[in-house]
């Protein structure tokens, strides 16, 4: 049976479902007593390089791995998600190395989520809306799993939980990992009758590590039986099908001056960090999330993590001759109370029709 999802607009409702286009994102749960994995019915998820962050290693490079398949069951106490993907190299982090990394898999949930929330920033969260992270590394001799809480690059904190488990094998016949991820839930967590999700993986034979790694958007999943609040529903699947004209939005973006800040497509003029890579945003940013951008920048501030720093040498170094970092760089500013503000400029005052042409030529970007 598919959802039938009526969409708001920026200004008012848009009278359009958008239910094929918007069922590609939604991984549906299949009830059962218990978890048997023959009988999971996998999902293609793309994931695309994150472009945001970069390293400083010339060395390191994008994955050849461009797509995921995803599976899920739930037992009435459990949910249980299965992520296959195929990597030809197995890769293992030895002991006491610097140069040579793990494969690995990592699954995120928002803290919140559900009516009247917004989807957290896909890169570990925002400030005010964090995720939990739950990672898996290969790592010799260790049995690497953990679990974050994070609100953006530079604040993953570890945190004890005996609540799930993630399992990652290869097999080296298929060339192929297959991961299993068990997760306690509460009735709580079935409320909204959808639950957001966004997965990772790393290839250590491309030294992926850290943020250089290929991720998805967020996914949803749907559990049988369960009915979806139609207003949230309604929240996320904005922006689906389509919406505008492409041609129009990359002219808009042009002359509203996106690509003074912002490398994307043909557009790369802009210095290097001096805002977000915008190459890979409409592969891993949902359609809302991308309006929200456009007309609310202030709503979700990311920190910005740069390990090529830029410095300002037209200041005094430190005692130990380091340079300040040249605050050009940095992605926002605060007000008289600490608050983050986004240092692009909100475009609230474009039409909506402008910001739908702006979001759907984003969305190709991938």
């Amino acid at each position: 049976m598919k959802l039938k999802l009526l969409t708001m607009g920026v200004i008012g409702v848009v009278a359009t479902t958008f239910a094929d286009s918007f069922e590609d994102d939604v991984i549906n749960v299949k009830k059962a007593p218990k978890f048997d994995i023959s009988t999971v019915e996998f999902k293609k998820v793309n994931v695309y390089p994150q472009a945001t962050v970069r390293l400083n290693d010339k060395n390191a490079k994008s994955a050849d791995i461009d797509e995921i398949q995803v599976g899920s069951v739930y037992t009435g106490k459990e949910i249980y998600l299965v992520i296959k993907w195929k990597d030809d190299t197995f890769s293992v982090q030895p002991k006491l190395t610097t140069n040579k990394y793990g494969d690995g898999v990592s699954v995120q949930f928002p803290v919140s989520y559900g009516k009247g929330k917004t989807l957290p920033y896909i890169g570990m969260g925002n400030e005010g809306n964090p995720v939990v992270v739950y990672l898996r590394k290969m790592v010799e001799n260790r049995d690497y799993v953990k679990s974050f809480v994070s609100e953006a690059f530079g604040s993953l904190t570890e945190q004890r939980d005996n609540t799930f488990s993630l399992e990652m094998n290869y097999d080296k016949d298929k060339k192929e990992y297959i991961a299993i991820f068990k997760r306690v839930v509460k009735p709580t967590d079935l409320k909204p009758g959808i639950i957001p999700v966004a997965f990772a993986v790393w290839d250590g034979d491309s030294l992926n590590r850290g943020g250089k790694k290929n991720i998805s958007s967020w996914k949803f999943l749907k559990i049988e039986g369960v009915n979806p609040d139609k207003s949230y529903i309604s929240y996320l699947s904005w922006g689906y099908g389509n919406i505008g004209d492409p041609n129009r939005g990359k002219e808009l973006m042009v002359q509203n001056g996106c690509n003074g800040c912002h490398n994307y497509a043909d557009q790369n003029n802009a210095l290097p960090d001096l805002a977000p890579n915008l190459s890979k945003i409409g592969g891993y940013s949902n359609p809302v999330y991308l309006r929200e951008s456009i007309i609310n920048p202030s709503a979700v501030v990311i920190r910005n993590l740069n390990i090529n720093r830029h410095y300002d040498k037209s200041q005094q170094p430190d005692k130990n001759g380091a340079y300040p970092n040249n605050e050009m760089y940095t992605w926002y500013t605060k007000d008289e109370k600490g608050k983050r503000v986004s240092k692009m400029p909100p475009y609230n005052y474009l039409s909506e029709q402008d910001v739908n042409d702006i979001v759907a030529y984003l969305k190709t970007l991938k």
